[in-house]
């Protein structure tokens, strides 16, 4: 058994979006962990768990959606687009509705 907790459609929705458009994305991961890598595809396992694979400069990276604190598309021209958030890390950003 595991303990996967599957997000959100409307988030699993973004992310399906990204992949599409082969966005670079600025991923933020519960354990405090950042990094800028292109959005690939997302795939499940026979245990029903999901992962968001991108693609980074150190190579593939393979993301499991609950995993996920949040992610911000960055355009071509350097500039930041909106953040999405996939989780609640804390109560600091559950007070804030982050």
């Amino acid at each position: 058994m595991t303990d996967y907790r599957p997000i959100a459609c409307d988030l699993h929705d973004v992310l399906e979006i990204a992949c599409l458009h082969r966005a670079l994305l600025e991923v933020e991961l519960t354990d405090g962990r950042t990094f800028v890598a292109r959005a690939r595809t997302t795939l499940s396992t026979p245990g029903k768990e999901e992962f968001l694979l991108l693609d980074a400069d150190d190579g593939e990276q393979r993301i499991r959606l609950d995993h996920l604190l949040a992610v911000t598309m960055l355009g071509a021209d350097g500039l930041r687009g909106p953040r999405t958030v996939l989780a609640v890390s804390g109560p600091d950003e559950a007070e804030r509705g982050l």
